[in-house]
C-alpha cells in the first residue's frame, strides 16, 4: 500500500478498483452493470488504488468496505484511470487510516440522466467482475 505519509497524486495510468457489494451489479456474462459507477447517495465514488498495493492488500481494502458496509463481497471491476476522467470528473487521493490508497471519482453532474451518461462509459472500460480472491478467509 501506499506511505500513509507520502501519498501522491493518483496518475492517469494507474488501475482503480471499484467493489462490487450487490450481485445484481453484474450480468450474467460478468460484465458490470452502469449503476455499479452512480456515486448514489454521494457527491462522489469511492474506488481503491492499485498502486504499490500487492492483490491481497487490495482484496482486504475490499472485506474492510465490506464489513463497515455489513455487506458481502462478490468481487472487483478494476478501470484504468484515464477512463474515468470524462466530462467533469477527477479522480483524487483520499486516504483512510485503513486504506491510504483510497480515492474518489469527483465532478459528477448533479443530474441523474447525466450521471447515468458517464456511467455507461465507465462501465464499458471497466474490467469483467473480478471475483473476490480464494484466498479471502
Amino acid at each position: 500500500m501506499l506511505d500513509p505519509e507520502n501519498i501522491s497524486p493518483v496518475e492517469e495510468n494507474e488501475l482503480l478498483a471499484r467493489y462490487v457489494m450487490q450481485s445484481s451489479l453484474f450480468r450474467s456474462d460478468r460484465t458490470v452493470k452502469p449503476n455499479l459507477f452512480i456515486p448514489h447517495p454521494y457527491q462522489e465514488l469511492s474506488v481503491t488504488r492499485h498502486r504499490d498495493a500487492t492483490e491481497a492488500e487490495i482484496w482486504q481494502a475490499g472485506v474492510n468496505v465490506a464489513t463497515q458496509q455489513q455487506r458481502t463481497l462478490h468481487g472487483r471491476s478494476d478501470i484504468l484511470t484515464k477512463n474515468c476522467l470524462v466530462e467533469s470528473l477527477r479522480v483524487t487521493a483520499q486516504p483512510f487510516p485503513d486504506n491510504p490508497n483510497h480515492a474518489d471519482i469527483e465532478g459528477w453532474p448533479m443530474a441523474k440522466e447525466d450521471q447515468k451518461a458517464i456511467a455507461l462509459k465507465l462501465a464499458a472500460a471497466a474490467t469483467k467482475l473480478i471475483p473476490p480472491s480464494s484466498t479471502l478467509a
